[in-house]
């Protein structure tokens, strides 16, 4: 069987890479062409090393609780490559009126401790109230989807939507009055239905994290490119860069694939590249299916990179935390701030800071635009508004996602399983990657696997 993988991001490139494996398992021969448009391979991972700074572009973590993405840091002998954040710094902000107040400890968007709360100066005293009163609110009968707003409002109340529902929506550069529950955080749903209540379900999960000593949050020494790069050196396969696919033909007995100026004659196509560009790619074959493609929303974001040397930002900033969230309401042109060097390790020489800004999303895509002088301004700006930060910083890296992050509107997944019941009616196509079941790394490895197993099956 010849099968041919569209798209060189993490999607396609663990679709590959499991490909081998499992075939490999199986005692079966797999042949395979894996096709990437641009000049490197990792889509939104995106690692470079400058001057003793490491800069990540895109994503920067995995997270725990999804374990598929450590499973394949250990599946490529990684294992010992892993660290995890720096716990013991941890403490996170909200810009709220113009300045940094810290989340209560252990918050995230469920209060986990009754103290951290009752003094944290973000809520208001009826606001607190509501919030601690959600243990006792029932649990939601409609198995329906509901956005991230409605859900935080009903369980938590008001004043949780403009703290906690902004910043879960930020994750997603995302609109919590539209974001999916379902599909961008299935483990509060899942949480509320086991254990009637996010309080105590928060709870139960720190207690069994504590009991094993799992971090939330951990990632590679060498940044998520090591994982990209050792992905790329273990594949066997046909790996193509800069090849771009201008077309695929449905014929009996698979397909063909105009990739530049061969035609690769294929009995799979697995598709792992954005919905819109997938949505072109099948538009003759599956015309219902390209449209369903089509409506999946982008927005384009940016990260802008900002590296100082340590005296030059002493007693100006202390930089204990991991950095801060800002509101849409608050008004300001960057979203978000991550201090890069205080929450890992290895990202900064000794006498080196690293921060990190994040610009665009829902309604600010028009920020993404600017030339790299007026964004690392803007954030400059920013930074010297909200931290008192006024030191020139030695360099700064810009990298820019147009049409990067999918959006995941109500009632997501219900159009995703009709996606996938459209594809399941071509044989031999198969779609994955961010836009479907979650963005997260973790997320585009289980559909990836998943995609595998499916391609096994029709063997």
């Amino acid at each position: 069987m010849h099968i041919t993988i569209i798209g060189g991001g993490i999607a396609g490139l663990a679709t590959a890479f499991y490909l081998e494996k499992r075939a490999r398992e199986q005692g079966r021969e797999i042949q395979y062409v894996l096709l990437e448009s641009s000049d490197r391979w990792g889509g939104k991972i995106a690692t470079e090393s400058v001057d003793g700074f490491l800069i990540e572009g895109g994503p920067d973590l995995l997270l725990a609780q999804k374990p598929a993405g450590i499973q394949l840091c250990k599946d490529l002998g990684l294992a010992d490559r892993l660290i995890s954040t720096n716990n013991d710094r941890q403490r996170t902000f909200l810009v709220r009126d113009g300045e940094l107040v810290a989340f209560p400890e252990d918050f995230s968007l469920v209060p986990a401790r009754f103290w951290p709360l009752v003094t944290s100066p973000l809520f208001s005293f009826f606001g607190k109230v509501r919030m601690g009163l959600e243990v006792f609110v029932p649990r939601r009968r409609d198995e329906g989807d509901e956005s991230l707003a409605s859900f935080i409002r009903r369980r938590l109340g008001v004043e949780a939507v403009r703290i906690g529902g902004a910043m879960l929506a930020g994750i997603h550069s995302a609109d919590a009055e539209r974001l999916s529950m379902q599909c961008a955080f299935p483990m509060y749903v899942a949480m509320e239905q086991r254990y009637g209540s996010l309080i105590k379900g928060v709870r139960a999960m720190r207690k069994t994290r504590a009991s094993t000593g799992t971090a939330m949050f951990q990632t590679l020494v060498g940044g998520l490119g090591e994982l990209v790069d050792t992905l790329v050196a273990r594949l066997d396969g046909d790996l193509r860069r800069g090849v771009a696919v201008g077309d695929v033909r449905k014929v009996d007995g698979g397909f063909e694939v105009v990739a530049g100026e061969e035609v690769i004659e294929t009995d799979a196509v697995v598709m792992a590249t954005p919905a819109y560009v997938s949505a072109d790619l099948v538009a003759d074959f599956a015309p219902d299916l390209s449209l369903l493609l089509r409506d999946i929303r982008y927005v384009s974001t940016a990260t802008v990179s900002l590296a100082y040397r340590k005296r030059d930002v002493e007693g100006q900033h202390d930089f204990e935390g991991f950095g801060f969230l800002s509101p849409k309401h608050e008004g300001r042109r960057i979203t978000a701030c991550t201090w890069v060097s205080t929450k890992l390790n290895f990202r900064a020489p000794d006498d080196g800071v690293l921060v990190r800004t994040f610009v665009g999303g829902t309604g600010q895509e028009d920020l993404v635009g600017l030339d790299d002088e007026a964004l690392i301004a803007l954030s400059c700006g920013e930074l010297e508004d909200l931290m008192g930060l006024t030191a020139d910083p030695l360099f700064a890296r810009i990298f820019r996602w147009r049409r990067g992050r999918p959006q995941f509107d109500v009632g997501h997944l219900d159009r995703v399983a009709e996606m996938e019941h459209l594809a399941a009616q071509v044989d031999g196509l198969f779609l994955t990657g961010s836009a479907y079941r979650g963005s997260a790394i973790p997320d585009c490895i289980v559909q990836a696997v998943d995609t595998v197993d499916r391609i096994l099956g029709e063997v």
